[in-house]
């Protein structure tokens, strides 16, 4: 930030940062800079999203989800997010999340579907055994996504699980807190 103050993609990071230690407002101060240079960035969006769903903020937690599909040209992720609004106003966020996590597997069937984004919805949903399966789907494939877990909400619900430890331990992050002093888990 020093070096580049105006870099969109650094400005992004932080208030990615802000988030994954749950510094709600902070985070969306700093998306909302971003957003005030750019009000076209699409991942600034997606992060203002992750704030809002994890704020209980629903309805823009969808606006902002769909503006970030939209920007990044990305049909197959907006197609998720109109169906969850659909769904939202039918029945509510559970709903909404499970309809999400329906989706995102229907699409896996013929687009590559990180396997985390699958994880998160049933994370969210307490559904720990879908949420585990698509996690060692992810950890099994690589995704780039699985550098998350260690941070991302959603997987709150799951921390108390030995699989979650497990899962920690071969991804080798225990060792690597412990290296920097902060802890295990």
């Amino acid at each position: 930030m020093e070096l580049e103050p105006l870099n969109l993609n650094t400005m992004t990071n932080l208030g990615a940062s802000y988030f994954s230690v749950k510094r709600y407002d902070e985070s969306i101060a700093q998306l909302s800079k971003v957003l005030e240079i750019d009000p076209n960035y699409a991942t600034a969006h997606q992060f203002l999203s992750f704030v809002y769903e994890a704020q209980g903020k629903y309805d823009l937690w969808l606006d902002e989800s769909e503006k970030a599909a939209t920007l990044a040209k990305d049909a197959d992720l907006l197609a998720v997010f109109k169906v969850a609004r659909l769904e939202y106003a039918r029945a509510g966020y559970r709903a909404a999340t499970k309809r999400i996590a329906e989706v995102y597997e229907e699409q896996s069937k013929r687009v590559y579907i990180d396997p985390v984004n699958i994880a998160i919805a049933y994370a969210t949903l307490d559904d720990k055994d879908k949420a585990f399966f698509w996690l060692e789907k992810g950890y099994a494939e690589k995704s780039d996504l699985i550098r998350v877990l260690k941070t991302a909400p959603a997987f709150d619900s799951l921390r108390s699980d030995p699989r979650y430890s497990d899962l920690l331990r071969r991804m080798n992050l225990p060792q690597l807190a412990s290296a920097l002093g902060i802890g295990s888990t």
